[in-house]
Formats: C-alpha cells, structure tokens, sequence
C-alpha cells in the first residue's frame, strides 16, 4: 500500500465514523528526518497526492508553510517520542467529556483492555496548534498512546496511521457507551 493510500484510507475513516468534521483533523508519518503531514485546510476523507506535504520534522524548509498548522505539535511529538505515525482528531463524545475529567477512564471490557490508566485530559490557553499545546501532550505520549486536549480533540500514536485510527476509535467508542450508560442509570434511577 501506498503512504498516499494510508493517508487516503485512515482520513476517510475518521470523517466516516465522526471522528473528524469535513476539513478538521490531520495526519502525518515519520520518514527519518522527515514528515508527510497533511496540508492545512485539506479534507481528510477526500485527500489527493498534493495533500500530502514532506517537510522537516526539525526546522523549516520550503513546504512548511503548506503544511498542517498543527505541526509545531506533530515535530515536538516525532523529535520528543518514538511515534511513527500521528493522528490528530475531533471526536465529538470525547471532546464532551473532556469538559469534565482530567482523566477519561473506559468502563467498557474493550476500553479497558487498550486503555487500562485511562487517557490523560490536558488544559491549555491555547488549545489549537500552540507550542503550549506540543509541551504538554509529549510527555503524557511518552506513556500513553494518546492524549485528549480539553475542548479541542486527540492526538493519537501508533507505528502507522491505521494504529492512531484504532486509538482515536476505540476511545470515542468507549466514551459513547460511557455516556449512554450515565444517561440510563440517570433514568432507571
């Protein structure tokens, strides 16, 4: 498979299943001292071969201007981790419960099992493509396989692209239940 293949497949999964709106969320793969990062303001689930941008993970170069606005976010975490790939992405049920937890705790067998510490919430004045933002969420991903910014969305981490889909998934996957399951004990009690 192709890296625009991966790219192509994992964006139109994430809009596909909620988890982005039609230009939010971005995406990128470590290539040694490089990153393919999706440019800024593309859509993720209807990406082309100029949507994908190959820019320097430690300084600034030609194509950085074209690239995610995310980025500073994306290199901290490759310069910081072991990260191959990075999802970042909108899940509404997620971002909801963020509101309210420092800690999103699964209660579902499945979400335990992936997440079994949870998944840290971090809080930042400047939740969107902020070096506030890169500073907090390296140290959580240096433990966990991802980190949810309170009111913004997720940055997931994996080996692959498929591997921060999984992550970004199964977490909003377990907040919904956890969400459905607060509303019926509110209404069974």
């Amino acid at each position: 498979m192709t890296i625009l293949r991966d790219f192509q497949t994992v964006g139109q999964d994430l809009f596909a299943s909620g988890l982005n709106n039609s230009h939010s969320g971005n995406m990128s793969l470590r290539n040694n001292r490089m990153m393919a990062i999706t440019r800024s303001g593309s859509m993720l689930h209807r990406l082309e071969y100029s949507d994908i941008i190959e820019t320097l993970i430690d300084g600034e170069d030609a194509q950085t201007a074209l690239a995610s606005r995310e980025r500073p976010v994306h290199r901290a975490i490759y310069l910081q981790t072991g990260a191959g790939a990075i999802v970042h992405a909108h899940p509404p049920t997620l971002i909801a419960l963020s509101l309210h937890c420092r800690n999103f705790m699964p209660i579902d067998a499945e979400g335990q099992y992936f997440f079994k510490r949870g998944v840290p919430v971090i809080e930042v004045t400047n939740a969107i493509a902020s070096e506030e933002v890169a500073s907090k969420v390296v140290p959580v991903l240096r433990e966990f396989p991802m980190v949810i910014v309170r009111g913004h969305g997720t940055f997931a981490i994996g080996d692959r692209l498929e591997d921060g889909f999984h992550y970004t998934s199964s977490l909003e996957h377990s907040a919904r239940i956890a969400f459905i399951n607060n509303h019926l004990v509110k209404t069974l009690t």
